[in-house]
């Protein structure tokens, strides 16, 4: 893919501008300011789409308005010559993409060419610049090595932001000796909370024995389920025995009828087959026979056609005889109108027509009267508007008055507003009392000393076993942190008597202070609202009551109606109407002239249509009735010429039609017989027998259909040996009995359950344990969320080392043996090559086969080697991304030679590769000779669209 020429709409300080750009080399040379990065950009955005609002990228939108984006012209090997034309709409802007075939295409079609790559891709190899080459001066050794291999393979940059980002992450959910970290701040919340668990459980000592009783009650619950169910599933098989037997009963009898029926085949839909091939055959002797009567009857007659032929010429033209009268008519009834309309008008001007046509009503005088009336309009509307918003003004006043009057009268008591001031000064010692009292009531719990010595002897010794240095590291913590805890956790002593009076004169009136604080707050703020609006209406009053009304411009008008010989007292559309008026006689006198001319040559071209219509008929006509005689006269010539035809084809079709029903009438009687002979009859009153019996046999099926519906619908079900009619009964009462005494026993356990329950209940005087065992168990579960994120993230780390691993044996060798070419040509064969050795870093071997790490070299033989990677990844990837190499300045620190090198081996590469080189050095643009050199400052405006 080659870049042939840019078109820029509209694009930072570029607008309107054609940019040709060649195949193989292209220079674009300015000073700082000219437009170099902003062409830059161009090119990438155009491609790949405008930065978000959101995103830290300029977006490069003109400053001075008009259309924002443009086009690139392509040549691709595979596409042939494109257009993309990206401008501004959508986030990324819309798209059009221009083929060569003249169709169009979008986001999708524009994705294919670019071969699924997006702009971060495109950058890491295809696009570099001097800013990336300078930082390579600041990075560390492992650094600068990771930057050469991501160089030197696509997504490798990615994968290793992703393993830092994983790293810190990681780093954030623990830390042996870390506080911050998630898991040891649930490691304490642990450690609490188990002392806090301990105090609860003393109080619990009750509990055991009932609860093991409930837990009996339970069991003896469902052992009794069981035997319900069986005994249910018992009586469910007998009621479902006693409901099927009268059905089996029918079914036997319905089966014995239907063996009876000895007949095993008979057609299908026999009945309305033969019904309908009876009814079709009588049908078609009684036409045969009509057919034969009326060929017989008929009477061959035949007479001429008569000529239609002129006449149908003369009417071709109807049309344009109406056309002409139509004209003809208009014409007259416009002079009319005209002239009836100029003598209005002169009648509402009060001039004669003479007069009227001698005025002068120019347009300048109409411009000049217009404007002193907009003046006049202007200057009462401003009167009108000030009289009106006084009034507004005032009632405003008078609202925002009664609204205050209103408010003060629910203002708050004294004695509330100093209850709120005490509020606010004990609040703060109200917590640092809750506070000493939480930890007054709290004692020393030895459980979770004893809970985190148990994870970490547990921690340790699996840790040893599997060899999981971070479990064991995790054991080690937790049996530190209950030592830590069992040593320091002591009572605190009894609360002072300053705290004591605030809870009992606070605790529990938190929530009512609170609301009686914002109901004063919100009292207040309405007030300065209520105060403030109340002196803006005044103020507003006064300023409107101030101001004077002019009336410059009606006296000005009342002058200019007096030169014009007008009354001043006359209203102003009625001046504009005089004018109006005089132009409109002036218009009719010239058009009815005109009107009259054409009247006069409309109506010799009418007389001489109609003597030519005449002559053609051959009778005296008028023009009223022209038309209509001769369709009449055409109508009757047709019509006999219809008739004679109408007689020819009927008695042709008569013929036909009867060949037609006789082979119908043979086919019937086939079918019929076929019928018969499907049926095994002789005759069809035999047939008909044979039927009626079918379909006595196929209702007592249907009448069998749903009894084994009913049947199956019951399912399986097992009936006790000896069962019969006369003792199912007992077997039913017995069950149900069962049933009743199991339920009763339900009963008595389920009230001695309910009452256990309630005496458990009691035992506890709310649900702090449970809710705190809740919490414990939560914090737990999170504790084990977090440790399962922190293994995905130490597992995933792990993968992305044995990936680079991968890709530095696999992929990158590849592009470093073609490197090694290119960085031995730049550097004069000064190097020879570039290698990595095994412990991951780039080293750079001397011709005399000294080693060299990548951060040992000077900064233009780190750029070197940098470019060679990347020269050497983009000429591997040709055949599947033919991409262009864009370059901002990357050669400034090369010396005389080694830059001559590099335009040697960019010479060599532009056979298939396009570079695009930007640079505001004076001398790169001479030491290029043959590459293409365009000044940016001084590119034509001129865009093709």
């Amino acid at each position: 893919m080659k870049i042939e020429k840019l078109v820029i709409y509209g694009f930072g300080k570029h607008q309107d501008r054609t940019i040709t750009v060649d195949p193989e080399m292209s220079i674009f040379y300015g000073a700082n300011e000219a437009g170099k990065t902003t062409i830059q950009q161009f090119i990438i955005q155009t491609l790949f789409g405008y930065p978000s609002r959101n995103q830290n990228m300029q977006r490069y939108e003109p400053k001075s308005g008009g259309k924002y984006g443009g086009q690139l012209h392509i040549n691709d090997d595979v596409f042939g010559r494109v257009i993309i034309e990206r401008v501004k709409g959508k986030s990324a802007g819309d798209v059009t993409v221009y083929f060569e075939d003249g169709t169009r295409g979008a986001d999708a079609e524009l994705k294919m060419i670019l071969r699924d790559y997006d702009r971060a891709s495109f950058e890491s190899i295809f696009s570099f610049s001097i800013h990336e080459l300078q930082g390579l001066e600041r990075m560390t050794e492992n650094e600068l090595s990771r930057t050469l291999l991501a160089s030197g393979t696509t997504g490798v940059d990615a994968i290793t932001k992703l393993e830092s980002r994983l790293e810190k992450e990681m780093a954030a959910v623990f830390k042996k000796s870390g506080r911050n970290p998630e898991i040891n701040q649930i490691i304490e919340e642990l450690k609490k909370i188990e002392s806090e668990l301990k105090e609860y459980r003393s109080r619990t000592e009750l509990y055991g024995p009932y609860l093991s009783r409930l837990q009996a009650i339970e069991q003896r619950l469902h052992e009794m389920n069981d035997v319900e169910k069986k005994l249910s599933g018992q009586l469910k098989s007998l009621e479902k025995w006693q409901q099927a037997a009268p059905l089996m009963d029918k079914k036997d009898s319905l089966e014995r009828k239907i063996n009876e029926i000895a007949i095993f085949d008979f057609p299908s839909d026999g009945r309305r087959r033969m019904d309908r091939l009876s009814d079709r055959l009588s049908e078609v002797k009684a036409k045969v026979d009509y057919t034969e009567k009326e060929i017989t009857g008929m009477a061959g007659r035949t007479e001429g056609p008569p000529d239609t032929e002129k006449l149908e010429q003369i009417l071709a033209r109807e049309s344009e005889w109406l056309q002409l009268r139509s004209v003809l008519r208009q014409k007259k009834e416009e002079a009319l109108k005209l002239v009836d309309e100029q003598q209005r008008i002169l009648a509402l001007t009060g001039m004669t027509e003479e007069d009227a046509l001698q005025a002068d009503v120019s347009l300048s005088q109409e411009e000049l009267l217009l404007e002193h009336i907009k003046k006049a309009d202007l200057e009462e509307e401003e009167k009108r508007y000030r009289d009106r918003k006084l009034t507004e003004e005032k009632n405003k006043l008078a609202e925002a008055e009664k609204e205050l009057k209103y408010f003060l009268s629910a203002e708050p008591t004294e004695e509330e507003r100093e209850l709120a001031e005490e509020w606010m000064a004990a609040q703060p010692k109200l917590a640092q009392a809750k506070a000493a009292q939480q930890l007054q009531q709290s004692g020393n719990s030895p459980a979770l000393f004893y809970l985190l010595m148990a994870l970490g002897i547990l921690g340790i010794s699996a840790g040893l076993v599997q060899t999981n240095v971070l479990m064991a590291a995790l054991g080690i913590l937790a049996a530190a942190g209950g030592i830590w805890f069992r040593l320091t956790n002591k009572k605190p002593e009894n609360l002072s008597i300053e705290y004591t009076k605030l809870l009992e004169r606070y605790f529990g009136k938190e929530a009512e202070l609170e609301a009686m604080m914002q109901k004063l707050d919100r009292f207040d703020r309405k007030l300065d609202n209520l105060l403030e609006n109340v002196d803006t209406a005044k103020g507003r009053v006064a300023d409107l009551s101030g101001k004077a009304a002019t009336q410059t411009a009606k006296e000005a008008y009342s002058t200019f109606l007096q030169q014009l010989g007008l009354n001043p007292g006359t209203s102003r559309n009625t001046v504009l109407s005089l004018f109006e008026n005089l132009r409109q006689a002036h218009a009719f006198h010239l058009r009815a002239q005109r009107i009259n001319e054409e009247v006069a040559a409309l109506s010799q071209q009418l007389q001489a249509w109609l003597e030519q219509a005449s002559e053609i008929y051959g009778k005296p006509l008028t023009a009223e009735n022209l038309y209509a005689v001769l369709r009449t006269e055409l109508n009757l010539r047709k019509q006999k010429l219809e008739e004679h035809f109408k007689e020819q084809e009927k008695s042709t079709g008569l013929q036909e039609n009867l060949e037609q029903l006789s082979a119908l009438s043979e086919q019937i009687q086939k079918e019929q017989q076929h019928l018969l002979t499907e049926a095994g009859v002789q005759t069809v009153e035999e047939f008909y027998r044979f039927c009626d019996a079918w379909e006595r046999k196929a209702e007592l099926e249907r009448e069998l259909a749903p009894i084994e519906s009913q049947l199956k619908a019951f399912g399986d079900f097992v009936v006790p040996d000896g069962l019969d009619h006369t003792n199912a009964e007992s077997h039913v009462a017995g069950s149900e009995a069962a049933l009743q005494k199991l339920k009763e026993e339900r009963n008595v356990l389920l009230a001695e359950q309910a009452e256990k329950r309630q005496t458990t209940k009691s035992l506890l005087e709310d649900e702090a344990y449970e809710d705190k065992l809740q919490q414990f168990e939560e914090k737990k579960e999170e504790l084990a969320e977090l440790a399962r994120r922190w293994s995905i993230d130490k597992a995933i780390i792990a993968a992305i080392k044995q990936t680079m691993e991968e890709l530095k044996e696999k992929k990158l060798p590849a592009v470093i043996t073609s490197a090694q070419s290119y960085f031995k040509k730049l550097t004069s064969g000064a190097y020879n090559g570039l290698e990595m050795n095994p412990q991951g870093f780039f080293e750079a071997v001397r011709s005399d086969g000294m080693r060299f790490h990548i951060a040992e070299l000077s900064q233009a033989t780190k750029e070197q080697a940098y470019i060679s990677l990347r020269l050497s990844l983009a000429v591997s990837m040709q055949s599947s991304h033919p991409f262009p190499l864009i370059m901002d300045d990357a050669f400034v620190h090369f010396d005389r030679s080694r830059l001559q090198q590099m335009i040697n081996l960019i010479t060599e590469l532009q056979a298939n590769h396009q570079f695009i080189y930007f640079t505001c050095h004076e001398a790169m643009p001479e030491t290029w000779p043959n590459a293409s050199v365009i000044d940016v400052a001084t590119i034509e405006r001129s865009v093709q669209i």
